[in-house]
This record gives structure tokens, C-alpha cells and sequence, in this order.
């Protein structure tokens, strides 16, 4: 018999993108995801205007098909004057990442050495995505896309680069092989030393914010473009007065996003993907599993992988996972609640998980901390996470709300 330890459940919010219904096929193709990717001090307002416009000027001078294309944030949560350490905090993180992978390809050095010196940098940055929520969220959501089959850009601005080029280096050493011929990066004011992945950056001369960090950090990347306009934020650092304004950076902006994210790669899929769909991972233990209960009382788990309108298409029993839920096609949702649960299966120490919901255009990331493992006596009762409320739309479609336990 085991004993639970209480579990301490936080909600935290990546993105919403508030919209009542969807269309039945735009959650049944491959898409190209493009993210906002914010610096410090935004607030929802900012963001929301931010993303906003980066859409209106891709779709404008790219013709994009809506359906196509796909327009999201990966948020930075704003935590006032704490924001100056934690970026403090994530240079130095990325240069001790960088010195261990620089080390990595020494040509003279022994191959065990080389191979000890890329663990070291994996480690360091598996370590900041573990300390840090929003960058495991946006590694989370970037991992599950591109299991997808699906091409992902990130339009990343001042901070927002530092939480982008971390996510490469999760992605590009994670253990599933992850395709990332099929992920971009284009750096605007980004106060790093790199862009991850060898894409573009836009950083204007006079961006004082820019000059100032390179004071302390020498190996900054140096400005690049100068405008003729005059800004209307003396700093000449925010991402739409000083750089999508601009008479030449707004332009650089936008054709290398454009000309980025068209060189991306499709990848092959390897997750099912829907107007539904549900991804778990956690650290080090072997085995944390997804469970969910369909509303004709389904119970879709490893044991039983195909549920009514769902299955779990990917299962991990050797650690971190992703364990993977999704329904299998638009026409299978079905009316009524569907539960997302877990069951800390088999480890020896408390255990981290990580699940996030995409439901309709609805996204929600739960952690959840679990105490000791349940072994299959779990099975029958996992700890609740949220439930996913399905209704009719007013269109023929659905509404989605997603709501924690």
C-alpha cells in the first residue's frame, strides 16, 4: 500500500488565445506556428499589441493563409526589477553553456572528452529550464509541435532571446532526436552574444539598453542597422516604436522572418495531433504516466491506449517522457468532460511533472509536484489535473474550457 504525498498543483499560463469556437479542419493540418517571444518589463496589453502587429505585417507582406499559419506568444512573465537578475542570471548561464559546448569540439581533445564536455552543457541547460517555468513551458510547447510535424519560428525580442536560445539548445540535445531543420529563430535587440541555430538578428546601433548590457557583457552582438525615422521611445529599444516602426528595421524584421521560417524543414510526425491534445513530461524517474478519462467514461492509459474519441500515441517509461494524448480526428470530439490525470507509476524521489492542454485554440500548463511512486495500484485513481469542458458551438463548432482540479 502507499502513501501520498500532497500535491501541489500551480496553474500557470502560457498564452490564451481568446476565440469562442474553431473550425473543424484547422486543428487537422500541419501548420507553421510563429511566437512572439517577449523581453522584460511587458505587460499583457504590450504583448498582446506586439503579436498583433508582427501578424498583420507577416500576413501582409507574405500573403499567408490563415489556416496555414499560426500566431502565438511564448510568454516571459514580468517580474518588475527581478527581471534584471534573472537576465543576469541567464547570461551567465549561456556562457558557461556555450564555454562546455566550445570545449565539446576542441579537434585535438579525446572523444570521451569531447562527449563529457556536451553532457555539461546539456546538464546546465536542463538545469535553467528546470528552475525556470516559462522556458519549461515554451520548451514543452515547442517539443510537442514539432513532434507534430509541425514548423516553428520564434520571433524573439531582448530578453525573449535568451529564453529562445535556451529552448534550442533543450531541443537540440533532448533525447527523442527532435527535427530542428524545422525550428527558426530571428533575434530582434537580442542582448546575447549568439542566435541559436545560426538565424538572423536586428539590432539597432542606438539601442541603448543594447549598448548598455554589451558594457558588461563585451561579446553582445554589435548593432546592425541604423533608421532614418525617429523613435518615440528614447530608449530606441522597444520591439514596435523603436524596431517594427522603423523605416529599416521593421522591413529586416519582417523579411527574415519570412525568409527564416519558409527555409524551415517538415518534419515527419511522431505525435498524433487535434482539435485536442495532452503532453506530459517530467525529469530523472523512470516513469510518470498520462491518463485520461473520455466523457463516455473512456479510460485511455497505457493499458488501454485507444480510447473512444482519443489515444495515448506515445508512451515513455524510461524518464522525462513526452507521454502524449490527443483525439484522433475533428469529427471524434465528443460533448462533455474530458479528465486529465497522473499517476506516479515508478521512481525513487519526488518527481516534477509537467502537462500541457491544447484544447480548441485554448492552452493551459500545469506542474505538479508528486511524492512517491503509486506502482499500478494508481491506475484506477490518478491525481486530477484539469478537466476539459466540450460544448456545441454556436457555428457548428465547439467551445472549449479548460479548468484545473
Amino acid at each position: 500500500m502507499y502513501i501520498k504525498f500532497p500535491i501541489l498543483l500551480m496553474l500557470f499560463v502560457l498564452t490564451t488565445l481568446f476565440s469562442p469556437s474553431f473550425s473543424q479542419a484547422s486543428f487537422c493540418a500541419k501548420k507553421t506556428h510563429v511566437f512572439y517571444g517577449n523581453g522584460m518589463f511587458n505587460n499583457h496589453r504590450n504583448l498582446t499589441d506586439s503579436v498583433g502587429r508582427l501578424e498583420d505585417l507577416l500576413r501582409s507582406k507574405g500573403d499567408l493563409p490563415k489556416e496555414e499559419w499560426v500566431f502565438d506568444v511564448s510568454y516571459n512573465h514580468d517580474e518588475k526589477i527581478f527581471s534584471l537578475f534573472q537576465v543576469f542570471r541567464q547570461r551567465q548561464g549561456e556562457s558557461v553553456s556555450t564555454f562546455w559546448r566550445w570545449m565539446s569540439g576542441l579537434w585535438l581533445a579525446p572523444e570521451w572528452f569531447q562527449d563529457k564536455a556536451l553532457d555539461m552543457a546539456a546538464r546546465v541547460d536542463q538545469a535553467q529550464a528546470a528552475r525556470d517555468a516559462d522556458l519549461r513551458s515554451h520548451i514543452q510547447r515547442y517539443k510537442a509541435l514539432l513532434m507534430e510535424g509541425n514548423r516553428v519560428l520564434v520571433v524573439g525580442h531582448s530578453q525573449g532571446n535568451l529564453y529562445a536560445n535556451s529552448a534550442y539548445t533543450n531541443l537540440a540535445y533532448d533525447e527523442n532526436n527532435l527535427p530542428m531543420d524545422a525550428f527558426g529563430i530571428v533575434a530582434v535587440a537580442t542582448p546575447s552574444g549568439q542566435v541559436a541555430g545560426g538565424g538572423p538578428y536586428i539590432t539597432r546601433g542606438d539601442d541603448l539598453v543594447i549598448n548598455s548590457v554589451r558594457i558588461f557583457y563585451p561579446g553582445t552582438l554589435d548593432g546592425n542597422i541604423t533608421n532614418s525615422n525617429t523613435s518615440s521611445d528614447w530608449k530606441n529599444h522597444s520591439f514596435i516604436d523603436a524596431y517594427l516602426d522603423g523605416d529599416q528595421s521593421g522591413p529586416m524584421i519582417i523579411n527574415s522572418a519570412l525568409s527564416t521560417a519558409n527555409g524551415l524543414a517538415w518534419p515527419e510526425p511522431e505525435l498524433g495531433s487535434g482539435p485536442i491534445s495532452v503532453t506530459l513530461t517530467w525529469g530523472n524517474e523512470p516513469d510518470v504516466d498520462l491518463h485520461v478519462f473520455e466523457p463516455d467514461g473512456s479510460h485511455v492509459y497505457y493499458a488501454n491506449k485507444l480510447g473512444t474519441s482519443g489515444s495515448l500515441d506515445y508512451d515513455d517509461v524510461t524518464s522525462r517522457g513526452p507521454e502524449h494524448y490527443y483525439v484522433v480526428d475533428c469529427e471524434s470530439v465528443a460533448v462533455g468532460t474530458y479528465r486529465v490525470g497522473l499517476n506516479y507509476y515508478r521512481g525513487s524521489n519526488p518527481e516534477t511533472a509537467y502537462v500541457q492542454i491544447q484544447a480548441g485554440e485554448v492552452i493551459r500548463n500545469y506542474l505538479t509536484t508528486l511524492g512517491q511512486e503509486e506502482g499500478s495500484a494508481g491506475d484506477a485513481n490518478p491525481e486530477g489535473v484539469a478537466d476539459i469542458e466540450v460544448a456545441e458551438g454556436a457555428d457548428g463548432g465547439y467551445t472549449f474550457t479548460v479548468k484545473q482540479l
